[in-house]
């Protein structure tokens, strides 16, 4: 099977057009870094926590799941594999840690078919496959990634994003006990920590480097779960109540969002060093988009009528 993914992509490279690096270079950029969390928060801002949790924990619980098999397994890169096989264009500066499986591929399922799930609509399923099998697709296509790489990925957010669907729905059904899950899913991102610590570092991987993207998805999915419970605690974010106002809230709100995340571990990287800088990063993005700016928008929403 990994000889028959490894021959599909040389069988790609000699197929390859101009237009279609253009493309699929353009497309891949969807399923990771800025664009993941803009989605996310687009959708917690305009149409509030039913879709914006449920995408959220999918997203995040995907991206940490992602991450502690690609350090289970340390498959290299197709290119590291067989020198012959040269990705395409910038498509390699993303690619980094292990191969098995696509981070991209994974996140874009998470957080796509989180969003369908939570829609309840075939036809938004509809696209959603074929955005989700797009996405996928460029990875193959500019030489990062095998299909088998990619299947596993999609195989992978389905248990996450029904896992998701149901942790949500139940905290609904019974907000009391809203603790229990976030609970879970904080034990969850423990163990993802505790699994890497305990990982020995594979002869020839750099001791400094791996399990960071680990690390980093920890951080991220703790810091949402605090975030979900200082929102539905004490801040009870409305987005219908901001009427209009929830153009404001977008623009400013994913202006701001790309502010950060192109700035902000060149900040604070003097003071915490590059691998904190990255988790600071991965900690500010669901505290800005779940916490920090619906707190700062409740100022524009409309009183409830008496």
């Amino acid at each position: 099977m990994n000889e028959l993914g490894m021959e599909c992509l040389r069988w790609m490279q000699m197929n390859r057009t101009p237009g279609g690096d253009d493309f699929f270079l353009f497309l891949t950029q969807w399923g990771a870094g800025f664009w993941l969390m803009a989605i996310l928060g687009v959708l917690f801002w305009v149409w509030g926590p039913a879709v914006g949790y449920r995408a959220g924990l999918a997203l995040m619980t995907g991206d940490l799941m992602n991450s502690v098999v690609k350090n289970a397994f340390c498959i290299p890169r197709p290119w590291v594999r067989d020198p012959t096989l040269l990705p395409v264009g910038d498509a390699k500066w993303g690619a980094f840690g292990y191969s098995f499986p696509s981070g991209h591929a994974t996140s874009s399922a998470s957080l796509w078919g989180g969003i369908a799930a939570a829609s309840k609509r075939w036809w938004l399923w509809v696209l959603v496959l074929g955005w989700i099998g797009l996405t996928g697709f460029s990875r193959i296509y500019l030489g990062v990634h095998t299909p088998v790489d990619v299947v596993t990925s999609w195989l992978l957010a389905i248990p996450v994003v029904w896992g998701a669907m149901r942790a949500v729905t139940w905290t609904e059904r019974y907000p009391s006990r809203t603790w229990m899950v976030l609970g879970g899913v904080a034990l969850l991102a423990v163990a993802g920590g505790v699994f890497m610590h305990a990982r020995p570092v594979p002869e020839g991987a750099d001791v400094f480097r791996f399990g960071r993207d680990t690390y980093r998805a920890v951080a991220a999915l703790l810091a949402f779960v605090a975030a979900w419970h200082i929102e539905r605690t004490y801040i009870r974010f409305d987005p219908a109540r901001l009427g209009a106002y929830r153009i404001v809230a977008v623009a400013v709100g994913v202006l701001v969002l790309s502010l950060m995340m192109a700035h902000l571990r060149r900040l604070v990287a003097p003071w915490l060093g590059e691998n904190g800088a990255m988790y600071a990063l991965a900690v500010a993005c669901p505290v800005w988009i779940f916490v920090v700016w619906p707190f700062l928008l409740k100022g524009l929403e409309k009183p409830l009528p008496r």
